[in-house]
C-alpha cells in the first residue's frame, strides 16, 4: 500500500462526499464512484480499512448518500449495522437514495450483490 491506511480512509470519505455532491452530473459522479470502488477494494483487505469505512457509514455529520455508499460497502463485515443504516435510508431517505437502498438490500438478501467488479 503506497498510502497510509489513515490517508486512504480520509480519501475514501472525501471521495464519497464528492460523489454525493455530483449526483446531478452523472459523468463526474461515475468517475468519483469508480475511484471510490477502487479504494473500497483496497480498504476492505485490512481490519483498519473496514473499520474506517464503517465509521463513515456511522458518521452523522455526512449526507445520506455518503452513508448509503459506506453502508453498502460495509455489508460484508458489519451486516447488521449496515442493514440498519440501509433500512433507515430506504424508509426515510430522499428519492434515488431510497430506491438504491431498497435494491441494495434486496440484492444482498438474495445473495446477488456483486461488489467485486
Amino acid at each position: 500500500m503506497t498510502q497510509s491506511i489513515e490517508d486512504l480512509i480520509a480519501e475514501y470519505r472525501s471521495t464519497a462526499i464528492a460523489w454525493d455532491v455530483m449526483q446531478n452530473d452523472a459523468e463526474r459522479a461515475n468517475q468519483q464512484f469508480k475511484r471510490l470502488h477502487v479504494m473500497f477494494r483496497e480498504l476492505r483487505l485490512e481490519q483498519a480499512g473496514r473499520e474506517g469505512i464503517t465509521a463513515v457509514m456511522d458518521d452523522g455529520t455526512v449526507d445520506v448518500g455518503v452513508r448509503l455508499v459506506a453502508a453498502s460497502h460495509s455489508l460484508g463485515w458489519a451486516p447488521e449495522r449496515a442493514i440498519a443504516v440501509l433500512e433507515r435510508i430506504e424508509t426515510d431517505g430522499p428519492g434515488l437514495y431510497r430506491t438504491t437502498a431498497k435494491y441494495t438490500l434486496k440484492a444482498f438478501r438474495e445473495g446477488t450483490l456483486n461488489q467485486d467488479w
